[in-house]
């Protein structure tokens, strides 16, 4: 097992009693196999970057960027127990990608938005993106959780048994958009909306599979593909 840790703080100015205004925060923590853990914490930034890598084995991810602007998070994994979080917190501009193969996989995005957001004023969750990529195997999870402004969030899985979660509260004059990809068997895709400019789109290939799509406020369009047998669909809209 070899680790690389390399961790750029400007902005630990807080432990020198100064002001963390200048905060810009670069992570990266590289794993290759056994009983992989990776913790990234980067706190009042404006600017931060964060990265984990792992390969094999008992992997598990955390990624926590609080008051940020432009923010970035990625975690790939390949093997084994993946379990991968990402949390950015009073986000403008987000990018976030989790990249899993994996059996009974866990995989989680939370791109909250909506606080004061910082030294540079009130933050209102603008611009974020999510994808989550689970390619193979069976029982994993996947879900991602958006507020604010010009959301995009997409769920790749392939398999049997997977279940996909998109919930999205955004309002404002650009599109939000929340998508789910699924081929495989017994597999779940749930997409809830709230706001205005909604699109949602469940693509399900194979049998047994259950979508759902709700969507509340103005401007909404919902679009569920289902190509095989045995598989339901709902959606609701308000």
């Amino acid at each position: 097992m070899s680790i690389k840790l390399s961790a750029l703080a400007l902005g630990l100015t807080l432990a020198y009693g100064a002001t963390a205004a200048l905060a810009a925060d670069v992570a990266t923590v590289d794993q290759n196999g056994n009983f992989n853990n990776a913790v990234i914490e980067q706190w009042s930034n404006n600017t931060a970057h964060a990265t984990i890598t792992s390969y094999g084995d008992f992997n598990e991810g955390y990624i926590e960027q609080n008051d940020n602007t432009s923010a970035v998070a990625t975690i790939t994994t390949f093997g084994d127990f993946n379990d991968a979080v990402i949390t950015q917190e009073d986000v403008r501009t987000s990018n976030a990608t989790i990249y899993q193969a994996a059996n009974a996989g866990s995989a989680t995005i939370d791109q909250s938005g909506g606080g004061w957001g910082g030294w540079w004023g009130s933050s209102d969750g603008n611009n974020q993106n999510a994808v989550i990529n689970q390619t193979a195997g069976w029982g994993n999870n996947a879900w991602v959780t958006q507020t604010g402004d010009n959301l995009d969030a997409i769920i790749n899985q392939a398999g049997y048994r997977n279940q996909a979660g998109i919930v999205q509260d955004g309002d404002g004059g650009q599109y939000n958009m929340a998508r789910i990809n699924q081929s495989g068997s017994f597999n779940d895709g749930y997409i809830s909306q709230n706001g205005k400019n909604l699109v949602a789109t469940v693509s399900q290939y194979g049998s047994h599979n259950d979508a759902v799509v709700l969507q509340q406020g103005a401007n909404y369009t919902a679009t569920v593909t289902q190509v095989g047998y045995g598989n339901d669909a709902y959606v609701n809209q308000r």
